[in-house]
């Protein structure tokens, strides 16, 4: 059964336009798989080059760039070419020099001496790339209607797991071909995936944007965070990236210190990705439509303390459970506590103003990465504290906070949007 905040309709766009929503995953994957390789694999490399839990923390700092979105938001959303498209005038030139700044890193293999270096590059590329992730949610934020949203977000995330897949894998490519070659490869990978956004024409900005922009209004900060909604969408993204990363960042070290090798992880990485996120992809919509978000990611919030169980449980074993037990386990955990995460991601899209959907979604990203690279930070600290049977059971209450928060205050939240998105229309309809 839905909630009142699930059947209420406001956008006027019915219909959904499969082809567009393929486009918005893909491009979402041609920011993700680079990604993916350099905050996944590259903790794993690094562990496995000796690098003490205590130092993890260099790891995190490209993502601090990310906090900034807010700011370069206002200048995303103000400036572009209506010739090329809003949007695609910051695609295409990030684009290039993200792969140029992918490209470098083959000129450096993780090494203790080089982490500096590599961390350097990540930082710039991280700046850099933010404004194109500023222009692709914004494209998506404001593109898609109520009935194409968790399609399209679920399409965004298992897209995204490809390329999670993707840039996990790489770590036995690592091992079979060398730091090289590899890098080259994610390097083109990031051009090619971003080819059919980039060729697609682009649509005019949304009714709410071109109103806006006839009264001389422009994208305002301020507006976004005096709004009712923003003082419970604002915390909880702070907590929602937070318990994310603070779990997330440690998974590759706690393998490597369980023995897996580069090949092994990698194997198991990709397998867990693509099945887990093929899984939740498919579950989500469906499950959204029988039963509303809230209820969808309740399922996702009372599997998080299993997680942390399994966790617990192979690191106290003497050797690990049989291969295909192991993964099976490790799929379908990932998959259940992934639906709590799809709900999430959804309800992003929603909260965002048609109005300002560049600004609005970035400062929600902008608090967001301040998590994520917040847990990131301090992550490492507390394995090495407490040992990685204590951590686990912390990075699910970690975890858990946000997640109560969100399953909360839904109601509240969705009401305070619709609200707000009502008012929009009514806005633009009196004119």
């Amino acid at each position: 059964m839905k909630s009142e905040a699930d059947k209420d309709p406001i956008h006027r766009e019915t219909g959904k336009d499969y082809p567009k929503l393929v486009t918005f995953a893909v491009l979402h994957m041609a920011q993700y798989f680079p990604a993916a390789f350099a905050g996944v694999a590259l903790p794993f490399l690094f562990r496995k080059e000796g690098l003490p839990l205590d130092m993890f923390w260099l790891l995190a700092l490209p993502g601090y760039t990310r906090f900034l979105k807010w700011a370069m938001a206002l200048v995303v959303d103000n400036f572009g070419s209506r010739r090329i498209g809003r949007r695609k005038s910051w695609i295409i030139p990030c684009t290039a020099i993200g792969a140029i700044s992918y490209a470098a890193l083959a000129l450096f293999p993780p090494s203790l001496v080089s982490v500096h270096i590599i961390v350097a590059i990540l930082t710039f590329k991280s700046f850099v790339m933010a404004a194109q992730d500023i222009a692709v949610d914004a494209y998506a934020a404001e593109s898609m209607n109520d009935e194409e949203r968790p399609i399209g977000t679920s399409l965004i995330n298992f897209l995204g797991g490809v390329a999670g897949t993707v840039g996990t894998g790489a770590v036995a490519l690592v091992d079979l071909f060398g730091w090289e070659p590899t890098m080259i490869v994610a390097s083109a990978m990031l051009i090619v995936a971003a080819l059919p956004a980039i060729v697609r024409p682009e649509p005019p900005p949304p009714l709410a944007t071109q109103k806006r922009e006839e009264r001389g209004e422009r994208p305002s900060l301020w507006k976004a965070f005096k709004r009712k909604d923003s003082a419970y969408i604002m915390p909880f993204m702070f907590v929602f990236g937070f318990g994310g990363a603070f779990l997330g960042s440690m998974v590759g070290p706690f393998w490597a210190d369980r023995g897996l090798t580069l090949t092994e992880y990698g194997i198991l990485s990709a397998i867990a990705t693509a099945a887990g996120g093929a899984l939740a992809a498919t579950t989500t919509p469906w499950l959204v439509n029988k039963i509303g978000l809230q209820r969808t990611s309740i399922v996702g919030v009372v599997l998080i303390p299993v997680q942390a169980a399994m966790y617990m449980v192979f690191n106290i074993m003497e050797n690990l459970p049989p291969w295909p037990l192991l993964v099976t386990t490790y799929v379908l955990i990932g998959w259940g506590v992934a639906l709590y995460g799809y709900a999430a991601s959804i309800s992003r899209f929603r909260w965002a103003s048609k109005a300002q959907a560049g600004t609005d979604y970035a400062l929600q990203s902008s608090i967001w990465n301040l998590g994520v690279s917040s847990g990131a930070s301090i992550s490492g600290f507390i394995a090495a504290s407490v040992g990685w049977t204590g951590f686990f059971p912390i990075a699910a209450a970690v975890t858990l906070i946000g997640a109560i928060f969100y399953v909360g205050y839904f109601n509240r939240i969705e009401k305070l949007v619709v609200e707000r998105e009502r008012q929009e229309i009514e806005l633009v309809d009196g004119e």
